[in-house]
């Protein structure tokens, strides 16, 4: 056993540099906090001479084309491909356009869809407190409410277990089946 000389606290260090790790960067060492500054103003310096100190830059928003400022380092500038000046704007690109061309009443996640056309409780167990949205091909860019079919958090792991996939897709397809004989105007 080993006792620090600052803390007093036992420790089974085995090797020397253990020790002395400890012993530096302990809080109660009266240098740790000197050790700890100039440690974090040499990590500064390096990656102010690798990188380049911070600067301030005008890029153009990608959307609506308005300037903006950025501050990055001198080398990695740019940094991105291309700059949102807001949310907004970097929505209207991505998920929330993808969601408004597929599904233009509202903007729907593969989540919302699936709970449009079924009922928010697991297919084979009914249990309603948590529901996961199961892709039935696996295919998560596939949002058709036939692809989408709702399952607890435990029969949606078993789904993706070889051992038991066969077991739950026997209730996916016979929900499926019994679904749309009931609901043939829904997709």
């Amino acid at each position: 056993m080993w006792t620090c000389k600052h803390c007093n606290k036992e420790f089974d260090f085995s090797r020397a540099t253990e020790k002395a790790n400890h012993s530096r960067w302990c809080d109660k060492n009266p240098k740790a906090k000197k050790f700890k500054e100039n440690n974090k103003l040499q990590a500064t310096m390096t990656a102010n001479e690798r990188y380049g100190a911070f600067k301030k830059f005008v890029v153009v928003c990608a959307t609506c084309h308005c300037d903006m400022g950025v501050e990055e380092r001198e080398k990695l500038h740019p940094s991105k491909n291309v700059y949102y000046c807001s949310r907004k704007c970097a929505n209207s690109v991505g998920g929330t356009a993808k969601a408004q061309k597929y599904h233009p009443d509202e903007v729907a996640h593969y989540r919302t869809v699936m709970l449009r056309y079924h009922n928010a409780e697991c297919l084979v167990c009914g249990f309603d407190k948590v529901v996961d949205c199961h892709h039935v091909d696996e295919n998560h860019n596939n949002t058709d409410p036939k692809n989408l079919v709702p399952l607890c958090p435990n029969h949606h792991k078993m789904v993706h277990i070889r051992r038991y996939k066969n077991e739950i897709n026997s209730h996916i397809k016979k929900y499926l089946k019994v679904r749309d004989a009931q609901y043939p105007d829904k997709q």
